[in-house]
Protein backbone atom coordinates (compact mmCIF):
# COMPACT_ATOMS: atom_id res chain seq x y z
CA UNK A 1 0.00 0.00 0.00
CA UNK A 2 2.78 2.65 0.87
CA UNK A 3 5.07 1.86 -2.39
CA UNK A 4 1.68 2.30 -4.16
CA UNK A 5 1.84 5.67 -2.78
CA UNK A 6 5.02 6.45 -3.90
CA UNK A 7 4.55 5.49 -7.49
CA UNK A 8 1.64 7.55 -7.44
CA UNK A 9 3.21 10.87 -5.87
CA UNK A 10 6.11 9.89 -8.02
CA UNK A 11 4.14 9.78 -11.50
CA UNK A 12 2.44 12.84 -10.19
CA UNK A 13 5.88 15.13 -9.48
CA UNK A 14 7.49 13.41 -13.07
CA UNK A 15 4.35 14.04 -14.94
CA UNK A 16 4.72 18.10 -13.70
CA UNK A 17 8.69 18.20 -13.91
CA UNK A 18 8.11 17.12 -17.80
CA UNK A 19 5.52 19.63 -18.13
CA UNK A 20 7.02 22.74 -16.39
CA UNK A 21 10.20 22.11 -18.16
CA UNK A 22 8.97 21.53 -21.68
CA UNK A 23 6.13 24.53 -21.35
CA UNK A 24 8.80 26.74 -19.69
CA UNK A 25 10.39 28.29 -22.48
CA UNK A 26 9.28 31.59 -23.58
CA UNK A 27 9.36 30.53 -26.61
CA UNK A 28 6.45 28.18 -26.66
CA UNK A 29 4.46 26.00 -29.92
CA UNK A 30 1.47 28.81 -30.37
CA UNK A 31 4.66 31.90 -30.47
CA UNK A 32 6.41 29.43 -33.29
CA UNK A 33 3.08 28.65 -35.27
CA UNK A 34 1.95 31.78 -35.01
CA UNK A 35 5.14 33.67 -36.22
CA UNK A 36 5.56 30.87 -38.80
CA UNK A 37 1.88 31.19 -40.58
CA UNK A 38 2.81 34.85 -40.75
CA UNK A 39 5.98 34.98 -42.11
CA UNK A 40 4.41 32.38 -44.49
CA UNK A 41 1.60 34.18 -45.03
CA UNK A 42 3.88 38.18 -46.18
CA UNK A 43 6.57 35.35 -48.55
CA UNK A 44 3.63 34.24 -50.45
CA UNK A 45 1.66 37.84 -50.45
CA UNK A 46 5.31 39.28 -51.54
CA UNK A 47 4.72 37.41 -54.81
CA UNK A 48 1.07 37.92 -56.02
CA UNK A 49 0.82 41.62 -56.14
CA UNK A 50 -1.59 42.70 -54.34
CA UNK A 51 -4.20 45.40 -54.81
CA UNK A 52 -4.12 47.41 -51.85
CA UNK A 53 -7.47 46.66 -51.19
CA UNK A 54 -6.32 43.32 -50.99
CA UNK A 55 -3.64 44.21 -48.83
CA UNK A 56 -5.73 45.34 -46.14
CA UNK A 57 -7.05 42.08 -46.44
CA UNK A 58 -4.00 40.40 -46.10
CA UNK A 59 -3.62 42.61 -42.97
CA UNK A 60 -7.07 41.27 -41.53
CA UNK A 61 -5.82 37.75 -42.12
CA UNK A 62 -2.65 37.97 -39.63
CA UNK A 63 -4.36 39.84 -37.04
CA UNK A 64 -6.80 37.12 -37.56
CA UNK A 65 -3.91 34.72 -37.39
CA UNK A 66 -2.45 36.14 -34.17
CA UNK A 67 -5.75 36.63 -32.12
CA UNK A 68 -6.02 32.67 -32.87
CA UNK A 69 -2.63 31.79 -31.82
CA UNK A 70 -3.04 34.03 -28.92
CA UNK A 71 -6.65 33.02 -27.68
CA UNK A 72 -4.77 29.60 -27.62
CA UNK A 73 -1.87 31.01 -25.57
CA UNK A 74 -4.74 31.49 -22.51
CA UNK A 75 -6.40 28.83 -23.60
CA UNK A 76 -2.72 27.14 -22.72
CA UNK A 77 -2.24 29.24 -19.49
CA UNK A 78 -5.28 28.50 -18.03
CA UNK A 79 -5.02 24.32 -19.05
CA UNK A 80 -1.24 24.31 -17.00
CA UNK A 81 -3.43 26.12 -14.20
CA UNK A 82 -5.64 22.93 -14.06
CA UNK A 83 -2.59 20.83 -14.26
CA UNK A 84 -0.93 22.17 -11.83
CA UNK A 85 -3.74 22.66 -9.15
CA UNK A 86 -4.61 19.19 -9.68
CA UNK A 87 -0.99 17.97 -9.16
CA UNK A 88 -0.03 19.64 -6.06
CA UNK A 89 -3.69 18.22 -4.48
CA UNK A 90 -2.37 15.96 -1.48
CA UNK A 91 -3.90 12.69 -4.10
CA UNK A 92 -3.75 13.94 -7.30
CA UNK A 93 -5.80 12.62 -10.05
CA UNK A 94 -3.60 11.43 -12.90
CA UNK A 95 -6.04 10.37 -15.26
CA UNK A 96 -7.22 14.08 -14.73
CA UNK A 97 -4.39 15.67 -15.55
CA UNK A 98 -3.29 13.33 -18.15
CA UNK A 99 -7.09 14.14 -19.65
CA UNK A 100 -6.26 18.11 -19.44
CA UNK A 101 -3.32 17.47 -21.11
CA UNK A 102 -4.23 15.96 -23.82
CA UNK A 103 -7.58 18.37 -24.44
CA UNK A 104 -4.52 21.27 -24.82
CA UNK A 105 -2.59 18.82 -27.51
CA UNK A 106 -6.12 18.69 -29.38
CA UNK A 107 -6.82 22.49 -29.00
CA UNK A 108 -3.13 23.54 -30.02
CA UNK A 109 -3.65 21.41 -33.15
CA UNK A 110 -7.20 23.25 -33.61
CA UNK A 111 -5.38 26.46 -33.65
CA UNK A 112 -3.13 25.44 -36.00
CA UNK A 113 -6.08 23.78 -38.47
CA UNK A 114 -8.11 27.09 -37.80
CA UNK A 115 -4.74 29.32 -39.09
CA UNK A 116 -4.53 27.26 -42.56
CA UNK A 117 -8.30 27.57 -42.33
CA UNK A 118 -7.78 31.72 -42.20
CA UNK A 119 -5.40 31.46 -45.23
CA UNK A 120 -7.76 29.40 -47.17
CA UNK A 121 -10.45 31.86 -46.76
CA UNK A 122 -7.88 34.40 -48.18
CA UNK A 123 -7.40 33.03 -51.27
CA UNK A 124 -11.16 33.82 -51.97
CA UNK A 125 -10.07 37.45 -52.25
CA UNK A 126 -7.69 36.93 -54.93
CA UNK A 127 -8.08 37.14 -58.53
CA UNK A 128 -7.46 34.49 -61.08
CA UNK A 129 -3.54 35.14 -61.98
CA UNK A 130 -3.05 35.33 -58.39
CA UNK A 131 -4.83 32.05 -57.49
CA UNK A 132 -2.64 30.42 -60.28
CA UNK A 133 0.84 32.23 -59.20
CA UNK A 134 -0.05 30.51 -55.46
CA UNK A 135 -1.10 27.11 -57.04
CA UNK A 136 2.28 27.33 -58.86
CA UNK A 137 4.04 28.41 -55.64
CA UNK A 138 2.53 25.81 -53.44
CA UNK A 139 3.25 22.79 -56.00
CA UNK A 140 6.70 24.28 -56.06
CA UNK A 141 7.21 24.32 -51.97
CA UNK A 142 5.34 20.84 -52.05
CA UNK A 143 8.08 19.35 -54.64
CA UNK A 144 10.53 20.22 -52.31
CA UNK A 145 9.64 17.70 -49.59
CA UNK A 146 10.87 14.74 -51.73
Amino acid sequence: MKSDRYLIVFLSVAVLGVLFVGCRPKMDMMSKAEKAFVKMVDKTAGELNLSEDQKIQLERLKLDIRKNFQEGQIEKKEALVNIKEEGIKEISDIRKMTSLLQGLFRAETERINRAFDLMVEFQKNLNEDQKKKLNQMISEWVAKWE
